[in-house]
């Protein structure tokens, strides 16, 4: 090729890598920051040797390493990026037939796997495990001698296999297709092609004596996907590019025939990003992201401009409107999808016991907290442990006093990169635990928390437990919003007044207003004896509510003029 066409191809290769990196750091960081609290990667030889022990096991244990730098977005988006920009030198690379037109094929393989890790249990093993074999077969082919080539290749698969996983059959194929455009001995080829046949059926049902994995998953992988039940398909595709980009060159000779090689990029990245690219659930590590780092203000923020609608969504927006001091005043100034939105009842996943838990967290039910952390731990579908849970879980145990089980905890995180130095401080805090009052954190949640009482959880008795925790400790006031919260989304209007009386600061709150005016109107033949700190301006609201709700306006005029009520919530949300 000509120095002007290297430079439009570097231009390729170099405007996909960083709208990569755009795109996982802009538009997809939470992905990002949820792959990395899904592991905990530790330095030491027990988890090195355990890693090793599964087929596979060393591709997953380079893609540990390289997913705990996703600790901080831009990290993980630039890391994504160069491992999309080495499937698609490296594709380029193994390609026996060159040509300016065809290099735009060589980005239909990273273009999958990309595709793939818009997945959020997709894991970053699959993408390691292509560059390990198109590495091993663009080596391979350097070896001039086609017998020791072809030897070398048929020997190593078990090895590759063991090490990278089933993608590893990518090395073989590649060689072949390689030596076949070659034009090498056709007896040779058709040999080599059969050899490698069986290596690669045979090799799943060797590893399958000795291995805890089903057939099923050796032959697809086993750390290509959190799910194990799962068929990383897109994975594979990703995989089966690489040949055809490799075939389809040799008919990409002519130079004008760049731009149809570019369109088999553009055209399928353009309509299939948007598929797989669930912006939903990026919504939803977002919050959770927020709420594990105190980011209250940005919640709001983010609810203000659009509308929480799920229930994750709807408790942390709770949480950040309690934590900032607006709850009693701008709760049902957002969607409130009934007491699910509050402190949503427990779901056996790995995902939602984990913002819940850190609602209870904040709440100072520390065991109520420390059962969601583990039961989501617990239930992480690839067995894995993860390092923000076994984080909360030391935090949890610290707090109760169980130092012992905490220190379990610490000693595990002390193996790690982003979360040694957090280990190693409270490691000190355990070896000296009077010193540990002295932090803001478990001085104040040691304080709030349950002592007096003991309690099975229960969900339907909500309102008594959080009663409890306030009547203990009356600086515990995030427990008396969440009181009043619960019983006014289940529209239980005279237990609110009953537990409003014990209030002494706070009491006339806007929506704790509205709440009253309602049920006074609801018991009481008049205003007369209605309590006094309610303003006139809500009194005169509440009758223009009525009037228009009498008049029988639909729900969406109604909506936009009192839709910041709880008059609103009250005949309209949660029937």
């Amino acid at each position: 090729m000509t120095r002007k066409q290297n430079i439009i191809c570097s231009a390729q290769s170099g405007i996909f890598t960083l709208l990569a990196f755009a795109f996982f750091n802009f538009a997809y960081p939470y992905h990002i920051h949820y792959q990395e609290q899904m592991q905990m990667f530790r330095f030491g030889q027990d988890y090195f040797i355990e890693s090793l022990a599964v087929p596979g096991g060393f591709g997953d244990w380079i893609g540990g390493f390289l997913v705990q730098f996703f600790y901080y977005a831009p990290a993980g988006a630039f890391i994504l990026a160069v491992l999309l920009g080495l499937i698609q030198f490296l594709t380029w690379k193994n390609m026996e037939k060159k040509s300016f037109a065809a290099y735009p094929l060589s980005l239909l393989p990273a273009v999958g796997m990309f595709l793939f890790l818009c997945d959020e249990n997709a894991l970053v093993t699959a993408s390691v495990a292509v560059i390990a074999s198109l590495t091993s077969a663009y080596l391979l082919m350097k070896i001039s001698k086609a017998g020791l080539r072809n030897l070398i290749t048929i020997l190593g698969m078990p090895v590759m296999y063991f090490l990278f996983g089933s993608i590893s059959i990518l090395v073989p194929v590649t060689v072949a297709i390689n030596i076949s455009l070659r034009k090498e001995d056709r007896r040779s080829v058709l040999i080599f092609s059969l050899a490698a046949l069986a290596m690669a059926v045979a090799l799943p049902l060797i590893f399958r004596t000795f291995s805890p994995y089903p057939l099923t998953r050796l032959v697809f992988g086993v750390h290509y996907h959190r799910y194990h039940h799962a068929i990383p398909l897109m994975a594979w595709i990703s995989v089966l590019l690489v040949p055809a980009a490799m075939l389809l060159a040799a008919a990409f000779r002519k130079d004008r025939m760049v731009a149809a090689g570019l369109a088999l990029v553009i055209v399928p990245a353009a309509v299939l990003t948007p598929l797989f690219a669930d912006m939903d659930k990026e919504k939803l590590f977002g919050y959770d992201f927020m709420a594990r780092m105190g980011q209250w203000n940005k919640i709001l923020t983010v609810s203000s401009k659009s509308a929480p609608d799920s229930p994750i969504a709807v408790e942390c927006t709770n949480l950040a409107l309690a934590k900032t001091g607006h709850m009693a005043s701008d709760m049902f100034c957002f969607f409130q999808n009934g007491p699910a939105g509050l402190l949503p009842e427990f779901t056996r996943d790995h995902f939602s016991p984990v913002p819940t838990g850190t609602v209870y967290y904040h709440l100072g039910m520390v065991n109520t907290a420390q059962t969601f952390f583990f039961e989501a731990q617990e239930g992480a579908p690839d067995f894995q442990k993860s390092a923000r849970l076994t984080q909360a879980l030391a935090k949890t145990n610290l707090i109760n006093g169980d130092y012992e089980v905490a220190r379990k905890y610490v000693g595990a995180l002390k193996q790690t990169l982003f979360y040694r130095k957090w280990a190693k401080e409270t490691e000190l805090l355990l070896d000296n635990p009077g010193r540990i009052n002295q932090v803001p954190e478990y001085a104040w949640l040691r304080s709030v928390r349950m002592k007096e009482h003991d309690f099975m959880f229960s969900q339907e008795e909500m309102d008594s437990m959080l009663g409890l925790l306030y009547l203990e400790n009356e600086s515990n006031t995030m427990a008396m919003d969440y009181l009043l919260a619960w019983c006014l989304l289940r529209k239980d209007l005279p237990r609110f007044f009953e537990c409003h009386k014990l209030l002494k600061t706070g009491y006339d709150a806007r929506h704790y207003q509205e709440a009253i005016v309602l049920y006074w109107a609801l018991t009481h033949e008049g205003p007369e004896g209605m309590p006094e700190f309610v303003s006139r301006n809500t009194a005169a609201g509440f009758t223009k509510f009525l009037t228009a709700l009498q008049s029988g306006r639909d729900e969406a005029a109604m909506q936009r003029e009192f839709g910041n009520t709880y008059w609103f919530y009250y005949y309209y949300r949660f029937k």
